[in-house]
């Protein structure tokens, strides 16, 4: 009996001595893991090392012992580490196979996404606190300057774009650096909350725009529109209200009076895209991968399937287009994924599914392996899709706004005269003067005070534009002749040089200005063909008609635009104007440039 109880109990030590080292590889797996800072950015190489753990100690492992390691991507690597580059913040999976069984660990990341730049410590936020206040631009007439101005609830605490911080309920910013037809943004804190605004000038126009905080659910921004001019007492409103940007691109805003006069606002809205980049994978002969890759804003960089950064951008914020040969090997059917980053932090994840190589032998290669519910949001989306319709899409960029308006809604009357008045008005606006409301009071016309165009013939008579009579007066509605006008633009300082650069193309010998006072301004202009005569005849004593000058301006400023830029500027006269008189005449091009300004196409 003794004997075969001490049998039976060496067979079960036997057996437990044998299970114990048959389920030795399938015992605890553990991973130690080393962080580094990847060169030139704020994101972190994971390196996992695997190990062994039985029996409270650590197994050395032999030289050829290899693990199978999967990267959060779901590629897999064998060896004995694997390094896993993350550019974001997150829960990261590594799961992996010595024997049958595998072990998924996870490696937590909590700091890429911090934000230390003290210049970048405001931020817009959906949760904001009550702040009420007033706004609108302002035209300070004697610093001849458009001012932002801001009335709050209450007093608190305020920085303005100049970075000066005032604790205050009222806020005025002069807008000194205003440019024609350039969006000038400022943007002011209140209480630490951040509002973001654009100024766009147009002549005597005026466009706020008011910004909202992006909406990052449709990624998007709501914006306001306010019109303003300060030549007149108008109320001025704008057409759309409000719109939605969610993509950089061409926007319109018609800013129009109770009286119908109106200004179009035709720009280009830039650096807040939305959209996620483009990805074309293409598997290669040799068993690689090609990436081509399109972002209408500006690429920084991509992370590969397998863990490697690829700077794309390198300092530069205009590459939009980028080849790339990613050089490993593919041994094994599976799912690659690709993760590609523009400047405006859109991510598109793209992946390929290989089915011509062989079976890998553990799991299939996928970030599903690590069976973790939660692997996908590490290589989820941020932006819109990509629109791929937009690489036919043209842009265009304003040279010179509207300098005309019709004499009523449905007439712009081409063949009519033009009045000195209108004259001196349009060369203000071409030229960009800042209006004066005060220059009136140191000219000495005796019949304008009560004229509506009294600040434009003061401030145009100062600047030598148009002269008075002897008499002192003005006679603003008195006709401008063929003679006259050929006098203004010939003399006009600021019109010289662009006169000078027409070539002499033609050569005229009129019968009827032999003697005239203004024969010399006449054959200078007429050769250059900004005005033409009929036959030998210039008729420098008859009213310029109105069709005239637009089509003079023009030419002066060599507005020849393409077929592209003249179907784009047709589409905008048709869609804000509709002059029944106009239509075949012509000059009707010239005419549609002076209501709706000129765009010039912008080639890439």
């Amino acid at each position: 009996m003794k004997k075969l109880l001490i049998i039976i109990a060496t067979i079960v030590i036997i057996f437990n001595i044998n299970s114990t080292c048959y389920g030795a590889e399938d015992n605890t797996l553990r991973a130690s893991f080393d962080v580094e800072d990847v060169s030139g950015t704020n994101f972190k190489e994971i390196t996992i090392t695997p190990y062994r753990y039985i029996n409270n100690r650590r197994i050395e492992e032999d030289e050829d012992d290899e693990f199978y390691i999967y990267l959060p991507s779901g590629y897999q690597v064998i060896g004995k580490s694997a390094s896993f580059i993350v550019d974001k913040d997150g829960k990261y999976p590594f799961t992996i196979y010595y024997g049958r069984n595998p072990k998924t660990i996870f490696y937590t990341v909590k700091d890429i996404d911090e934000d230390d730049d003290d210049d970048n410590k405001y931020s817009n936020k959906d949760d904001r606190d009550d702040i009420f206040f007033d706004y609108e631009l302002k035209y300070d007439y004697e610093k001849k300057q458009v001012l932002f101005y801001m009335n709050l609830d209450k007093v608190r605490s305020v920085v303005t774009p100049d970075n000066k911080t005032t604790i205050s309920n009222e806020i005025n910013y002069y807008l000194n650096k205003l440019e024609n037809n350039v969006p000038f943004s400022f943007t002011i804190y209140v209480d630490d909350e951040k509002y973001d605004y654009k100024v766009i000038k147009q002549g005597e126009f005026y466009l706020l725009i008011t910004l909202s905080p992006i909406n990052y659910d449709d990624y998007s921004t709501i914006v306001k529109y306010s019109g303003y001019n300060f030549t007149d007492n108008d109320n001025y409103t704008t057409i759309p209200s409000m719109d939605i940007y969610d993509d950089n691109g061409n926007y319109e805003v018609l800013v129009k009076s109770d009286t119908n006069s109106q200004e179009l606002f035709n720009f280009n809205i830039t650096g807040i895209d939305y959209r996620r980049p483009d990805i074309d994978i293409s598997f290669l002969n040799d068993y690689t991968f090609e990436l081509d890759v399109k972002d209408d804003f500006g690429l920084d960089y991509l992370i590969t399937f397998d863990g490697k950064y690829i700077p794309i951008s390198k300092g530069k914020d205009d590459i939009k287009e980028f080849n790339y040969k990613h050089n490993t090997i593919i041994n094994y059917d599976g799912i690659y994924y690709f993760t590609v980053v523009d400047k405006a932090g859109n991510r598109s994840v793209a992946s390929t599914k290989i089915t011509s190589r062989r079976r890998p032998r553990k799991h299939s290669l996928d970030y599903d392996v690590h069976d973790y519910k939660y692997t996908e949001d590490l290589f989820e989306n941020k932006g819109l899709k990509y629109k791929k319709t937009e690489e036919t899409a043209s842009t265009f960029e304003i040279l010179i706004p509207a300098y005309m308006n019709g004499v009523n809604s449905t007439n712009f009357n081409p063949d009519s005269p033009i009045t000195r008045a209108e004259m001196v008005t349009i060369f203000c606006r071409i030229n960009d003067l800042p209006y004066d409301t005060t220059a009136y009071l140191k000219n000495k016309f005796t019949d304008i005070d009560n004229h509506w165009a009294r600040d434009y013939i003061s401030m145009g008579s100062k600047k030598r534009y148009v002269s008075g009579y002897k008499d002192k007066t003005f006679r603003p509605d008195s006709n401008v002749t063929r003679a006259e006008f050929c006098e203004m633009l010939s003399k006009i300082s600021s019109f010289k040089s662009k006169i000078n650069a027409l070539p002499a193309t033609s050569n005229f010998n009129f019968s009827d200005i032999n003697g005239h006072w203004a024969k010399s301004a006449i054959i200078k202009i007429s050769n250059r063909d900004l005005v033409s005569g009929n036959g030998n005849y210039f008729y420098p004593d008859k009213p310029i008609t109105r069709g005239e000058v637009v089509h003079a301006i023009n030419n002066l400023y060599n507005y020849s635009p393409s077929d592209n830029e003249l179907v784009y500027i047709n589409s905008l006269y048709n869609k804000y104007y509709n002059f029944k008189d106009i239509y075949y005449h012509k000059y009707y091009n010239d005419i549609i440039i002076s209501v709706v300004g000129m765009y010039r196409e912008i080639i890439d």
